[in-house]
């Protein structure tokens, strides 16, 4: 979604009439054995921050919407890769606003042999209209999946976990913040946090500063975003599996560098796969070859150069940095036909 979404909240004015229901489910799946289980809610969206996401046009029109999100849950709990399968009405935003609303969202996982495991859910929003509460405010935007310049490292989140939470306790915490016209935060306040009463939110709050987005270009004063925080326990695995990347994968710059050695064999494709460390900003770094396809013909290395000029967001959606995590990227050469005379 390029730099972010942005979906309109609140409304000029006063809007009665309207209570939002947000209904949420999980399919319904038969353990096979007694150490197995389908994954099921622990915390979900509330009232008012479904109707902080509430698309503005939608809100002044007094109308409703529903969604269904298809998201992957990784073995924390948390939502990951969710897109939008269905909206209705389309094009109205409810789209964004239900995107946006991902941090809040925590599960047990799929469990499979007594172990957590990877699965996958969809889940059904519904913003429905009926009397009871209405809208009032200035207009603000919710941000949906932000991408960041700048965020905390897996040094920094653990400088800040409660002690009292103990090392074998994971937590996780939701925070909402303003976003500053230096794309900064500021204002935040914890939306939840689990389990609670161990600090985890308060821990949140203090790693906002670190934060700073891409710019959305939204000419808003009022923009917010919701930020997921996981604070794993002493020995946390540093992996990357659904990288989203602030300068990606540049078609223009494989053409450039098809290797030569390529060439002289009378290749026209190739693939080489790069094995890199993302650096604290998200570049990645210490780069080197980890296969090739055919080999000795240099895709390997045309491989690392592309790399190296690859940056991811620091923070993934899920809430835990990246600094630290070995990252695999498989890259295909194709050689550019040649201009006819």
């Amino acid at each position: 979604m390029g730099a972010g979404g942005i979906a309109r909240s609140s409304v000029r004015g006063r809007l009665t009439g309207i209570l939002a229901l947000l209904t949420m489910c999980v399919a319904p799946g038969a353990a096979a054995a007694s150490e197995d289980a389908a994954p099921t809610w622990v915390k979900r969206p509330d009232f008012a921050e479904l109707r902080a996401a509430w698309p503005v046009e939608a809100a002044r029109q007094g109308k409703g919407g529903f969604v269904a999100l298809k998201c992957e849950v990784n073995v924390q709990g948390g939502l990951e890769t969710c897109k939008v399968e269905k909206e209705d009405p389309p094009g109205a935003g409810f789209g964004l606003a239900a995107l946006s609303l991902t941090p809040s969202f925590q599960m047990k996982p799929k469990v499979v042999d007594g172990r957590p495991v990877r699965g996958e859910v969809r889940v059904p929003i519904k913003f429905a209209i009926r009397g009871g509460m209405g809208f009032a405010g200035s207009t603000s935007a919710l941000v949906a999946n932000p991408l960041w310049l700048r965020a905390p490292t897996y040094a920094d989140v653990a400088a800040v976990r409660p002690a009292r939470a103990g090392d074998a306790v994971s937590g996780h915490a939701s925070i909402r913040c303003e976003v500053t016209s230096a794309n900064t935060l500021d204002d935040c306040k914890v939306l939840m946090e689990s389990p609670p009463a161990k600090g985890f939110g308060a821990a949140a709050l203090k790693l906002a500063e670190r934060f700073e987005l891409l710019p959305v270009g939204d000419a808003s004063k009022d923009v917010y975003v919701n930020l997921a925080v996981r604070f794993g326990g002493a020995e946390t695995e540093r992996a990357v599996s659904h990288p989203r990347w602030i300068t990606g994968l540049d078609p223009k710059k494989v053409a450039e560098i098809f290797p030569a050695a390529a060439v002289e064999r009378g290749l026209v494709e190739g693939v080489g796969v790069a094995e890199c460390t993302v650096g604290v900003g998200g570049g990645l770094t210490a780069c080197k070859v980890a296969r090739e396809d055919p080999v000795e013909a240099g895709f390997g290395e045309a491989a690392v150069a592309v790399a190296g000029i690859m940056q991811m967001s620091p923070w993934t959606d899920d809430g835990r940095p990246v600094d630290g995590a070995v990252i695999r990227l498989p890259i295909r050469f194709k050689k550019a036909p040649q201009a006819a005379n």
